[in-house]
């Protein structure tokens, strides 16, 4: 089995900080056994500075997809690089935000984040502001997610990460398909998991339309997978 994996919200519960989301070295036992068995990825919209700060080194029998598809990683070596983007300069956008604590910029490969979790004032302005610079500065896509969003500014999202993961894993179309998420960065995936007869799984409640059942916490999620291993 391929089983696909979302990080923050489904590996690792959702933290005020994305640096605070470090995971548990006993769970990072358990993928590693998990990919010992079966082949594991990891698909995060992080990029490979972001994700090492939380996840440590990646072990070789894990492959990682980061940036929502940009690259592809098997342990710590690059295989798949499809970033060809070019960013804003993001002054601007910064020199505004400056003015509402509880706001922070991430900017990653091709892509930045504008997190609003900590914010306490009204987040309509946030996203005014937001707004107001991706007119200025059209990204391909724009993903609106728990309290961040993201202006992706590459040819990639998760649905088309899992589709260069499954072409450098060799898929040959019969080894079942499971990817598990938790936010709308994970639809795509979803769509693309279940065009090729796979399994998606929300994390959380109620699940979207595009997913085939739930788990209802990361809790569970680890429940699920010391299962499968």
């Amino acid at each position: 089995m391929i089983i696909f994996l979302d990080y923050d919200g489904t590996l690792v519960p959702i933290r005020e900080f994305p640096y605070l989301a470090v995971i548990d070295p006993e769970r990072k036992k358990l993928i590693e056994s998990l990919a010992r068995r079966h082949k594991a990825v990891i698909i995060t919209g992080r990029d490979k500075r972001s994700f090492s700060r939380v996840f440590g080194k990646v072990p070789e029998d894990i492959y990682l997809v980061t940036s929502h598809g940009a690259r592809v990683y098997r342990g710590e070596q690059l295989i798949e690089d499809r970033l060809k983007a070019e960013m804003p300069d993001l002054t601007p956008l910064r020199e505004r935000l400056a003015g509402l604590p509880g706001t922070f910029l991430e900017e990653k490969e091709g892509c930045f984040a504008l997190h609003y979790r900590s914010f306490k004032g009204n987040e309509e302005e946030v996203i005014r502001i937001f707004d107001e610079f991706v007119s200025g500065n059209p990204p391909l896509k724009v993903i609106k997610g728990k309290k961040v969003l993201e202006a992706v500014y590459g040819e990639f999202d998760k649905g088309k990460g899992v589709e260069t993961a499954l072409k450098v894993l060799s898929w040959d179309g019969k080894e079942k398909v499971l990817y598990i998420g938790d936010d709308t960065t994970d639809i795509d995936a979803f769509r693309k998991v279940r065009e090729i007869g796979g399994t998606a799984l929300y994390v959380g409640f109620p699940p979207p339309p595009e997913a085939d059942g739930f788990l209802r916490d990361v809790e569970e999620v680890y429940r699920f997978l010391s299962y499968l291993k």
